[in-house]
């Protein structure tokens, strides 16, 4: 009986890869939100920020560049901020209204 699992986790591989490889293309195009990439990739919005972990850890010479997340109500942008996934809420005013960041590859 063959084991499906491997089989499996080998297309799942694939096709991360083949997700990889059209993400840094699209951030090569210009400068996307999280939202957007979810949308054009068709994947869900919390896979987009583990892809891009690991495409920052593995572009030779480009880098991930982000114009961070700021919030709506006091202006408080979220320059230091080292995790690329939304945050919560601004540590300033405590809202939670926030523009959401634009990655790009440079």
């Amino acid at each position: 009986m063959k084991n499906t699992s491997v089989t499996i986790w080998s297309v799942d591989m694939e096709r991360a890869a083949t997700i990889r490889q059209q993400l840094i293309e699209l951030l090569q195009q210009g400068e996307w939100t999280s939202l957007d990439l979810s949308a054009e990739l068709s994947i869900q919005e919390r896979e987009v920020f583990s892809h891009l972990e690991h495409v920052k850890k593995s572009t030779g010479g480009e880098k991930i560049m982000v114009r961070p997340y700021q919030c709506l109500s006091c202006g408080y942008i979220f320059k230091k901020r080292d995790r690329l996934d939304r945050p919560g809420r601004c540590p300033k005013c405590k809202e939670s209204h926030i523009r959401m960041a634009e990655f790009s590859l440079r």
